[in-house]
């Protein structure tokens, strides 16, 4: 019999030095499912699902959007409600009065920087609206003429009672900072409408007849000047320096001191209008 050649019985000679007998390939085999799974996860190193990263990136660009449109630009004294450059859409007209007393609360940040934006006011700079007896007179003829032409301060009484004086921080004139007459009835009624004042709203006639009988007149008000000045009606006031504006006593004087034919004259004018 012929020798078979080493190389066919031991094609690795090395492998059987090494203990190695021709079963690598059934291990593989064997251990081939093994390796084909995932290696376990470790606690804390759970990956994140897209949808949720997904999610809350959706969430963070709708907040920074409603910011943007909502925000008023971040001003304290920004009471629009709607994105800017749009109306906000309500079931109906709003009530007039409503929107006057929103006008007015904007208005009244300028009144805020001695009143308060709660309206107690501040010793010894400025009397409170809340809750006063001059805010919740039955006519706001005297309050009018104080926003219109100032106040030179105290001392005076708050619901008959509360002495107040302001004498050293009066109160300079508003009818050009706040403007027409529009303006004046507005900020008057939110602030004989707000924290439960109980006035009634003004309107803008009211304020027009008031500036027409005070034009002319340039000295603020004192406490004995306004105090003769009747709440609601007409109010015609005491006369002062600087004014045109009579009293009911005084033009009764004056009309009096007529001559007959002139005065029935006038009589007869007004008995026609």
């Amino acid at each position: 019999m012929s020798a078979v050649p080493p190389s066919s019985k031991n094609p690795n000679p090395v492998a059987l030095t090494q203990g190695d007998r021709g079963e690598s390939h059934d291990v593989i085999q064997v251990h081939a499912a093994v390796l084909r799974e995932k290696p376990d996860p470790k606690e804390g190193f759970e990956p994140l699902s897209l949808w949720l990263v997904a999610a809350i990136a959706g969430l963070l660009f709708w907040g920074g959007s409603y910011l943007t449109q909502y925000s008023g630009r971040f001003e304290k004294d920004e009471f629009e409600e709607a994105p800017h450059g749009k109306s906000v859409a309500t079931s109906g007209p709003e009530d007039p009065v409503t929107a006057q007393k929103r006008k007015g609360q904007v208005l009244y940040n300028i009144c805020a920087n001695c009143h308060n934006d709660d309206g107690a006011g501040k010793p010894g700079v400025a009397p409170p609206l809340a809750g006063s007896d001059w805010v919740n007179a039955d006519g706001a003829n005297r309050i009018i003429r104080i926003v219109l032409l100032g106040f030179t301060g105290g001392p005076l009484k708050i619901n008959a009672t509360t002495e107040f004086n302001v004498a050293g921080a009066a109160m300079p004139p508003h009818a050009d900072v706040i403007g027409n007459d529009e303006n004046i009835a507005a900020v008057v009624t939110y602030i004989r409408t707000a924290w439960g004042n109980t006035g009634a709203p003004v309107k803008a006639d009211e304020v027009k007849t008031i500036r027409a009988a005070v034009v002319g007149r340039t000295d603020p008000w004192t406490p004995d000047e306004i105090l003769k000045i009747p709440t609601s009606g007409s109010g015609a006031p005491a006369a002062a320096s600087g004014t045109n504006e009579l009293s009911a006593d005084q033009l009764k004087d004056k009309l009096k001191a007529l001559p007959a034919d002139q005065l029935a004259k006038i009589l007869k004018e007004l008995g026609t209008k």
